[in-house]
């Protein structure tokens, strides 16, 4: 069997260059000093706001470069501690640098609530008077547009100050669920098996049913111990949603989730009623699933296992690179030419090693080229990770190149379109080009179970999300057994055509997206307007401009004002019903195929 690398056996060319951000430890701790020492310049402008545009100007500009500053070292030290999680010296440099930003942000919290006490009429004479602040006249519309909202500078900075006591139910459900919990080992095919939190989906794709039986199996078994802790932190966290919603005068705590990007709750309303108005759909791809799999009934733990038969070919990290350049073709040959470079240039720190962080995610700075963290398994799998992450990349490069720093940032709303657009492009490409039938079902297995766990699997969380608040405003207390009956009566509409067991019903206590405050929807609304967009380009090239204008305004325009820019307007329910439509004729294409 093959081991894992330690960090020091990999390749320097497989590694991410981090000494382009600081060339050496000694270097991060003069620039955390630096930063540590400036904060309270950002103080010295509380009260003086409304003074004149050159004052209101000099404090946006001090907090922009601190926090410009601050992020590297944060970045620096958060991905230095990514490489090794052992590395006790790496975790507490990341820890200072939360703690640091953590300081920062209490420091300068008093400059929204100042700016909105002011009346918009002085700080359209302030913008007037001064030229230099119109890089901040987004910001400032979005700092006035949530003034019935913010409270006083007092209260938001006590709000400010007590951010890491009210993160509690979220770093009690981590701890529990990544530290304190030992779920069992199992047998397997080919030895003993020891399930975590991080394999336990893994390990439901194994072809060996009964190992995938044992495995759900035990693994719940394991959560039950800790249900009503797991009750009690999901509990406390929606009561924090609900009350901070209360002091900040919103009618919900889901209103005041998605103000933060401009995004009215009708979008919201509108994914959830398409999705399961079209869950048909997803039954077809379940029934397709217990034929592929020869099974009568399809069980829970049948449910992350490929339709597409044999394991997945094998995809190295340099075939991999070729795949996606060419699939990003639609795109003009200057997006494929910086993807290239990118990878060249290092962006990319590629294969496992000991004690590395799991998973895979796209960092960086507004100063920095884009990092990517990747755990390379040679599959299908890694190949569309690679594809996503690089979306992701792109689209900071993008932004943060044509942005000033307080625009380049976009919202959650946004960040999982480019992604998923990267996606969508490499399966039409693969499916045009790979004649391989066997390759060709793992692609289509691949793109249709991201349909399945992002399009209506985060769907169904979102609509459980938004009823356990609704409910817990009205004053019901959300037992165990109670969540247990609300999320068991969804899955059971969503999963119709499976068996659903009792250990399934008690599913949200897994789940960490539910501490997140109605984060997940935007996972399937990113994947719809991709779809969209990618069908735009594709019946006209020239969308693909529009696309990547889209990608240029970063967060200077609300999300969905930069999605009509693409040429999507998720106000409306056509673009899911777009991404319903193509996730249809790839089951209608995977079935002939397995057929």
């Amino acid at each position: 069997m093959d081991s894992v690398p330690e960090r020091a056996e990999i390749p320097t060319e497989y590694t991410w260059d981090l000494e382009a951000i600081y060339e050496s430890t000694e270097e991060w701790e003069a620039a955390f000093e630096a930063v540590s020492e400036r904060i309270d310049e950002i103080r010295a402008y509380e009260g003086r706001l409304g003074e004149d545009g050159e004052t209101l100007l000099a404090a946006l500009q001090t907090r922009d470069e601190l926090a410009r500053e601050l992020e590297q070292v944060a970045a620096y030290a958060r991905m230095r501690s990514d490489e090794d999680t052992r590395d006790q010296a790496a975790q507490g440099r990341a820890t200072r640098a939360r703690t640091l930003a953590a300081e920062f942000n209490s420091a300068n919290s008093f400059i929204g609530p100042e700016i909105q006490q002011l009346p918009e009429s002085r700080v359209t004479e302030l913008l007037d008077s001064t030229p230099e602040l119109e890089p901040y006249e987004h910001y400032l519309d979005d700092v006035l547009r949530l003034k019935p909202h913010t409270r006083s500078a007092e209260v938001e900075g006590v709000l400010s100050e007590l951010g890491e006591v009210l993160s509690a139910p979220s770093e009690v459900f981590g701890k529990l669920t990544n530290a304190d919990l030992t779920f069992p080992t199992v047998e397997g095919p080919d030895g003993d098996v020891e399930i975590t939190q991080s394999n336990f989906t893994s390990l439901l794709q194994r072809p060996d049913r009964a190992f995938r039986e044992r495995v759900h199996e035990a693994f719940y078994g394991e959560l039950a111990t800790v249900r009503n802790t797991l009750g009690t932190s999901l509990n406390h966290q929606v009561r924090k949603h609900v009350k901070t919603a209360d002091i900040r005068d919103y009618e919900s705590a889901r209103e005041a989730a998605l103000d933060g990007s401009n995004v009215p709750v009708s979008v919201y309303d509108a994914l959830v009623e398409t999705v399961e108005g079209n869950l048909e759909t997803l039954h077809r791809h379940l029934d397709l699933k217990a034929t592929a799999l020869g099974v009568d009934e399809l069980e829970m733990y049948d449910v992350y296992a490929p339709a597409a038969p044999g394991e997945s070919p094998e995809i190295s990290y340099e075939e991999a690179t070729e795949m996606v350049i060419e699939a990003l073709s639609p795109l003009g040959e200057a997006y494929q030419d910086r993807v290239e470079a990118g990878i060249e240039s290092r962006w990319i720190d590629v294969h496992e090693n000991r004690g590395k962080r799991s998973g895979a995610y796209s960092g960086g700075t507004y100063d920095t080229h884009p990092y990517i963290l990747m755990n390379w398994q040679d599959d299908v799998t890694s190949l569309y990770t690679l594809a996503h992450e690089l979306g992701h990349s792109m689209h900071s490069e993008l932004a943060s190149e044509t942005q000033p720093y307080v625009d380049a940032d976009y919202e959650i709303f946004v960040a999982e379109v480019a992604s998923t657009v990267n996606e969508t492009l490499l399966t039409h490409h693969l499916l045009e080009t790979v004649e391989d039938q066997h390759f060709r079902a793992h692609v289509l297995d691949q793109f249709l179970e991201r349909f399945r766990s992002t399009l209506y699997r985060q769907t169904l969380f979102a609509a459980f999300e938004a009823e356990i608040h609704e409910r817990s405003a009205a004053g019901e207390p959300l037992t165990p057994d109670r969540l247990d009956e609300l999320y068991g009566e969804r899955k059971a509409r969503y999963y119709a055509p499976a068996h659903l067991d009792e250990h399934i019903r008690t599913e949200w206590m897994r789940i960490p997206h539910f501490y997140y405050n109605f984060y997940v929807y935007q996972y399937a609304t990113g994947l719809s307007a991709a779809v969209a967009i990618v069908d735009r380009i594709e019946s006209d090239p020239t969308a693909a401009t529009d696309y990547l204008d889209a990608l240029r305004l970063g967060g200077s325009e609300y999300p969905l004002d930069v999605l009509q820019t693409a040429g999507v307007d998720m106000a409306d329910p056509e673009p899911i019903e777009t991404a319903i439509g193509e996730y249809e004729r790839r089951i209608e294409e995977m079935a002939e195929l397995l057929a």
